[in-house]
């Protein structure tokens, strides 16, 4: 199978491409840039493989949580693909692909991404399996979450950031969880999306095309128009 997948639910683009050739994979510090950088990328990681767009057997996308415009850019741009070349598109939880590479690890993971507002997106994992439901969190209640557990590990584009702010809540609350950090901030996500894509495409087909990203909280422009 020839799989494109895209990832841009926070300010660093994953992309990549499996063949059953090679793997070619493409990790950008972009901020919010995605609408222009995107699409351009995409093509051209294709022509690196030395295939087309029609080629591609299966796209694979993130679909939330994260940040709004990314996730409706890298969807959208996964969607268009998948029509243009007609092939399955499959999209995964944010949290999910975060967590793939660490279900090995041992040791509860937490995924932190910055939802802003004094808040991070998380869920937790153990040994790889779902514990936690993709939540939007305060730290008190990501506290919560580690509170039973002896060691947590936190991964994610933004654990560094959550760190001392959970460390701070976990000292205060008087719990014996002893924190963790993945130093890896821009692992790249490619092949996690490309396993997790293909598994997810055997066991419930695709999605829906015209599904849209997954949003665990409302956006700015949607609680202005509700006030």
């Amino acid at each position: 199978m020839n799989i494109l997948a895209v990832e841009s639910a926070s300010d660093t683009l994953h992309i990549a491409l499996q063949t059953p050739e090679q793997y070619i994979s493409h990790t950008h510090t972009i901020g919010r840039k995605f609408s222009e950088e995107l699409v351009p990328r995409m093509k051209a990681l294709c022509e690196e493989a030395h295939i087309r767009l029609k080629d591609l057997s299966l796209v694979v996308c993130s679909n939330g949580p994260g940040s709004f415009t990314g996730l409706r850019v890298g969807m959208s741009a996964a969607k268009g693909i998948a029509l243009a070349a007609d092939i399955p598109l499959v999209s995964l939880s944010t949290m999910e692909i975060h967590a793939f590479p660490l279900r090995h690890a041992g040791i509860p993971v937490l995924c932190v991404l910055d939802a802003k507002k004094h808040r991070f997106y998380g869920a937790l994992f153990d040994h790889g399996n779902r514990i936690v439901k993709d939540t939007d969190a305060t730290i008190g209640m990501m506290a919560d979450m580690v509170a039973p557990y002896p060691t947590v590990l936190l991964a994610g584009p933004d654990a560094a950031r959550a760190l001392p702010l959970l460390g701070d809540e976990v000292t205060k609350r008087g719990l014996h969880t002893k924190l963790l950090l993945d130093e890896l901030k821009f692992r790249d996500y490619g092949e996690s999306m490309i396993i997790l894509g293909r598994n997810l495409l055997d066991q419930s087909g695709p999605d829906d095309i015209a599904s849209g990203p997954t949003y665990i909280r409302k956006s700015d422009a949607e609680v202005s128009l509700e006030e």
